[in-house]
């Protein structure tokens, strides 16, 4: 799952190479920007946190892992989220499942919300907090 994204490097550090699953994500965010090459951005958290945790992460009591995906020159296969959903909305995942160049992200009641084909895949940021 982890093969096509780069930096994973720093990942594999905090998690003493062993990368950790991208089920029960709770999604804060997710970007598209348009332009010549699509881009989709995907701010979310997920639960595994860490065995050895850095020590500013124990004093601050870090009990969170938010990353930043980014994705680029995409194109879209399926994008199901419900028009009543309005302006905003909270779309609970149950993982993001990455095979080859294809990612997609099933909600908790196992609905492909949305896939797309991805040629370049990074992260942009991971980072920890606590959350109440």
């Amino acid at each position: 799952m982890w093969s096509i994204i780069d930096g994973k490097e720093k990942v594999e550090k905090l998690y003493n190479g062993i990368l950790p699953d991208l089920k029960s994500i709770y999604i804060h965010e997710l970007t598209i920007i348009t332009g010549e090459d699509i881009e989709v951005n995907i701010r979310f958290d997920i639960k595994d946190m860490p065995k050895d945790m850095p020590s500013k992460w124990i004093e601050r009591k870090i009990n969170t892992v938010q990353f930043v995906f980014g994705f680029l020159s995409v194109k879209f296969i399926d994008f199901n989220i419900d028009e009543d959903l309005k302006k905003e909305c909270v779309l609970k995942c149950e993982k993001i499942a990455i095979d080859k160049n294809r990612i997609t992200i099933t909600s908790s009641e196992g609905k492909v919300e949305l896939s797309f084909l991805s040629k370049w895949n990074n992260i942009k940021s991971m980072s920890g907090y606590k959350q109440d």
